[in-house]
């Protein structure tokens, strides 16, 4: 009896490998980035009055998806060594590999239209006719890249499927991560929608905003009124701070999410290598750590500025490699004590590489530390770029909340006081900080079981209060990845799931455990 059901439960997987879930994931994602893409790069003079068919004529105009040809440059290279990888290696998911290299070309192809032919090839994107339409297939290659993915590795995507409901459904229970993460979604649509939402052309420095009913020029620092535009008043010359305040939003998160991940990307990849690998080795880049860390990172921050040019790449670069000191020390911590663990050692027994075991072992197992930083340093990163643009070190030629803070201070509106120039951005900055902050505060205890064990002060917490199951926790990737039973407010370590079944939520537990972990099929019974 067993047998057979064994042996049906994985014909059935053959004839369906792609979770229903997974597969509704990857189209509602799909869809969301190709409009996110589209919406980032809209026409900035098609404002929201110019009618339903002007409006959908700038979907399709040269402007959408015209992005710097070295951007698609960095991308083709990237999806061509992926794909070549994979196919080496004898990936399972071997149409994922053969769908990379042809990404690999499109985006190749891509980056020679938008410099301007072989003959004349430029860093920068030109007007190409059709950037949207190859932008629609370079979406539509990176899904079926994800599902075929799937395809080939249908137990892991079952396994994330699982998971990431899991961590959805006590991410919910927290009241702060759900309060982040509506203010976060209110601010990143009023970026994504701002040619809809504000005219453009009202941000040149001539346009003064008239009154609708007299026809007269509502003046510097006029005060706020009903008027769409002058909600927010006006600033030193009478142009409207809404339209400011909401094209603002764009380049504040825009810098803030670039500048954090190239920090928490450089600070993991560091502090991941200092922890497993030891020796002079991590000596030699604690020291440099240590160095960063010492060196007060405003007054470097003002020199790289002013030597490197003033304008929103450089910000990031300099955010970048200014603020990731303090993640690496952080990752390097949870690398020493779960290089410590028995699966490690078990990889190391047969013979895996110091590569493999850092990239399969070390990093699903601190995964969950580095995603809870990200969301913190994202808040950090975006007070570095109010702090630079306040300063007067911002990029001029482009509007941020703390470039309307600058302009506001310098031009004497606290003085007046013409609190309607300085409340908006200054609020905006403490609403999406602490947005960013709740979020970090929820994922950190959705994803860390000591943290939940502290919440427990009775039978009953938040979690258990609504009525929510025990789900399995799955162990760490690779080797021998421990893992148990999580029951919210009850955690333990002693029991092992059915990783033939779909897991749980993993949410990491203390002998090691990652997003997504175990051997699937280990034995018959799921492992002991």
């Amino acid at each position: 009896m067993n047998g057979s059901s064994t042996i049906t439960e994985r014909d059935a997987a053959v004839a369906q490998p792609v979770p229903r879930r997974f597969r509704n994931w990857i189209v509602f994602w799909a869809v969301i980035v190709w409009c996110a893409l589209e919406l980032l790069t809209y026409p900035k003079d098609v404002p929201i009055t110019s009618g339903f068919s002007e409006i959908l004529k700038g979907f399709f105009s040269p402007e959408v998806g015209s992005y710097p040809a070295w951007v698609m440059v960095v991308l083709a290279v990237a999806c061509v060594l992926f794909g070549v990888l994979g196919l080496v290696r004898g990936s399972k998911a071997k149409v994922m590999n053969v769908l990379l290299l042809v990404e690999g070309a499109v985006l190749a192809i891509w980056a020679v239209l938008a410099g301007g032919g072989l003959g004349a090839w430029a860093a920068g994107a030109n007007d190409f006719s059709y950037n949207w339409a190859l932008q629609t297939v370079v979406v539509v290659i990176a899904a079926l890249c994800v599902w075929y993915w799937a395809a080939g590795n249908p137990e892991r995507a079952e396994l994330v499927t699982w998971n990431t409901h899991q961590v959805w459904r006590l991410y919910r229970a927290n009241w702060q991560g759900m309060v982040g993460l509506g203010i976060l979604i209110f601010f990143v649509a009023m970026a994504l929608f701002a040619p809809f939402l504000a005219d453009h052309a009202l941000l040149d420095p001539n346009a003064q905003i008239r009154d609708p009913a007299t026809g007269e020029l509502f003046g510097p620092y006029h005060a706020p009124t009903a008027y769409y535009y002058n909600w927010f008043g006006t600033d030193q010359v009478g142009q409207s701070v809404l339209a400011q305040f909401i094209w603002s939003a764009r380049i504040s998160l825009m810098v803030g999410l670039l500048a954090a991940f190239m920090s928490t990307v450089l600070g993991a990849g560091i502090g991941i290598l200092a922890g497993y690998v030891g020796g002079w080795q991590s000596e030699a880049w604690m020291r440099l750590t240590d160095a960063f860390l010492v060196i007060p990172w405003l007054p470097l921050a003002m020199v790289l500025a002013a030597a490197w040019g003033q304008n929103y790449w450089m910000i990031v670069l300099i955010i970048g490699i200014t603020s990731w000191p303090g993640t690496a020390r952080m990752v390097r911590s949870d690398t020493l004590r779960v290089r410590e663990l028995q699966f490690i050692e078990r990889a190391k027994a047969i013979g895996s590489s110091t590569g493999h075991v850092m990239k399969k072992h070390i990093l699903p197992n601190v995964m969950p530390l580095i995603f809870a930083n990200l969301v913190l340093v994202v808040a950090i990163a975006i007070l570095s770029e109010t702090t630079l643009s306040f300063l007067g070190l911002g990029d001029p030629l482009n509007f941020s909340w703390g470039t309307m803070l600058h302009y506001a201070w310098v031009n004497g509106a606290a003085g007046l006081p013409a609190w309607w120039y300085l409340l908006p951005p200054g609020i905006a900055i403490i609403l999406v900080v602490l947005a960013f902050t709740f979020i970090g505060t929820a994922y950190d205890e959705v994803l860390d079981p000591k943290l939940r064990k502290r919440e427990e002060s009775t039978a009953e917490n938040r979690f258990t209060a609504r009525g929510e199951p025990a789900v399995a926790a799955v162990g760490g990737a690779g080797v021998g990845g421990g893992g148990g039973i999580f029951t919210p407010g009850v955690q333990t370590d002693d029991a092992m799931p059915d990783f033939n079944q779909p897991a749980g939520g993993s949410i990491r537990p203390e002998g090691g455990g990652g997003w997504v972990g175990g051997s699937i099929e280990d034995d018959e019974k799921g492992g002991e």
